[in-house]
């Protein structure tokens, strides 16, 4: 640690480092090939800025004072969108407006007798008159329409009561033996059924149970079904 000194509270003096020279490439500053810049490409030209004391004044545009004081415009102006003729000036202040006009006319009196000579308006008669169209008092097309329908129904239903009944012909009543041993066998297929039901798997995690387990479930309610229609009633068969 230095000891403590008078010199000490004298800043030293700062020396600057000397300072390189500039490094310059040898090679050129655009690659090969490259298109050379173009001169003021974006902010464009030096040395354009505009003279502030060169505004447009009064009269220095197009035309001269004689002309716009005229009322008038050049011939390059008029078209379409510019009149040859100005509208007229707005009044002066100076100048008064004219006064004390009055009209002898009643107004209340004249408005009466136009009324009252007035012919009053007939009210138009919009409703359509039915008595003039073409196809009054005939009969409409539809009802032709429906009553011929009707009438081919009415052929239809007449064919078939006098047409023999030929599903009774060839059908016979089943005797009581072989309804018995048709009841059998359907018994017979319900408990051979019912067994392979009862061998799936309790739970069904697939979709191949599922669908087996469906099938099962239908073919077992479709024979509980014929078992019950064979145990009652009478039966008949075709030849």
């Amino acid at each position: 640690m230095d000891s403590e000194s008078v010199y000490n509270l004298i800043p030293p003096a700062e020396v600057k480092a000397p300072k390189q020279a500039l490094y310059v490439s040898k090679h050129s500053k655009t690659p090969p090939g490259a298109k050379p810049k173009r001169q003021a490409a974006t902010f464009g030209k030096t040395n354009n800025a505009a003279n502030p004391g060169t505004f447009l004044k009064k009269n220095g545009g197009r035309g001269t004072a004689t002309t716009a004081a005229a009322g008038a415009l050049p011939a390059d102006l008029s078209g379409t969108r510019h009149r040859t003729e100005r509208k007229p000036g707005v009044p002066s202040k100076d100048e008064r407006p004219v006064m004390g006009l009055v009209s002898s006319k009643n107004y209340i009196t004249a408005n009466a007798v136009d009324n009252i000579l007035a012919v009053p308006r007939r009210p138009q008669d919009t409703a359509p008159n039915y008595l003039e169209k073409p196809d009054f008092g005939q009969v409409p097309q539809y009802l032709g329409r429906v009553k011929a329908q009707i009438d081919e129904e009415y052929k239809m239903i007449q064919s078939l009561q006098e047409a023999p009944d030929q599903t009774s012909q060839q059908l016979k009543m089943l005797s009581e033996e072989d309804r018995l041993r048709m009841l059998d066998g359907l018994k017979a297929n319900w408990e051979r059924i019912n067994k392979q039901y009862q061998t799936l798997s309790f739970s069904v995690d697939t979709a191949s149970k599922k669908r087996r387990k469906e099938e099962y479930e239908a073919m077992l309610e479709q024979i509980e079904k014929d078992i019950k229609k064979t145990s009652e009633g009478l039966h008949f068969c075709c030849r």
